[in-house]
């Protein structure tokens, strides 16, 4: 039998004057987890939406989107009989105010803001690169 876990993968942004800046999370252990956005489990009592604003909040502290964008990009793997689908997100943090700093939970080992071409290149997943691709277009408009 199939055993399907869903998951969320946020991109967390600021627009600032002098453009947009993308968080990217190292997680614990740093030597197995590359740079990357924020993850999480779906618990089956959750919608999408509260696991995202749950994650979020957990990793960084950050408390309240400005925005929060569904890339509508799900991506599906196989691992045997364990399948994951993962829901890619945009959520956009209060440019300069208490609401969006940083306060790193325990499973963080490192974390930056980066343009968008540093997360390009950061992120090792090509499905997180085309991720960062949509939020930067729809941002763009």
């Amino acid at each position: 039998m199939l055993d399907i876990e869903h998951q969320v993968r946020v991109f967390v942004y600021r627009v600032l004057d002098r453009g947009v800046e993308y968080l990217l999370l190292r997680q614990k252990p740093a030597v197995e987890w590359p740079f990357g956005p924020v993850i999480g489990t779906v618990r089956p009592e959750e919608h999408m939406q509260d696991t995202v604003l749950r994650k979020v909040q957990t990793l960084t502290g950050i408390a309240k989107p400005v925005r929060l964008m569904e890339l509508m990009l799900p991506q599906k793997e196989l691992f045997g009989d364990v399948g994951v689908v993962e829901w890619p997100f945009g959520y956009q943090a209060a440019a300069a105010s208490p609401l969006s700093r940083i306060n790193p939970g325990p499973m963080v080992d490192e974390y930056a803001w980066m343009t968008f071409e540093q997360a390009f290149e950061r992120v090792d997943q090509d499905k997180d690169r085309e991720s960062l691709v949509r939020v930067q277009v729809h941002l763009r408009g």
